[in-house]
């Protein structure tokens, strides 16, 4: 038994099954965007309604760093800027002052020299199998 289909029937069926994705994914589009534009301006509203109360702001913490810390290269007066920003941020979050007094290297025997990926791949890379 042999049954042919005529073309014309195959592009009706190929052009109708298109036509009702896309047509499905733009309403789609058009709900969802609908939907962020309805919970947006609920949130807006809620907003307006209850103003925020004030926030007082923290006085600046003073960070000392002593003349002791020598730097002993390039690198080491960049991370001591990064220490003493973070002490900081931490400090205006707290609402309490924070002072450098030192900071030293530690030695660790267990960490090999690179990053936490190159121990990572090395790892990987010599496993057994």
């Amino acid at each position: 038994m042999n049954m042919v289909i005529p073309w014309t029937k195959v592009w009706a069926v190929v052009i109708t099954g298109l036509s009702v994705v896309f047509l499905a994914l733009v309403l789609l589009i058009i709900f969802v965007s609908l939907f962020g534009k309805i919970f947006s301006s609920m949130g807006n509203k809620k907003k307006q309604e209850s103003p925020a109360p004030a926030v007082k702001k923290a006085p600046e913490p003073a960070v000392v760093i002593p003349e002791s810390v020598v730097a002993q290269a390039e690198d080491d007066d960049e991370v001591i800027a990064v220490i003493s920003a973070a002490v900081a941020m931490m400090a205006a979050s707290d609402g309490k002052s924070y002072a450098v007094k030192s900071i030293k290297r530690t030695a660790n025997q267990n960490r090999q020299a690179g990053s936490a990926w190159s121990a990572a791949g090395k790892r990987e890379n010599t496993r057994p199998f």
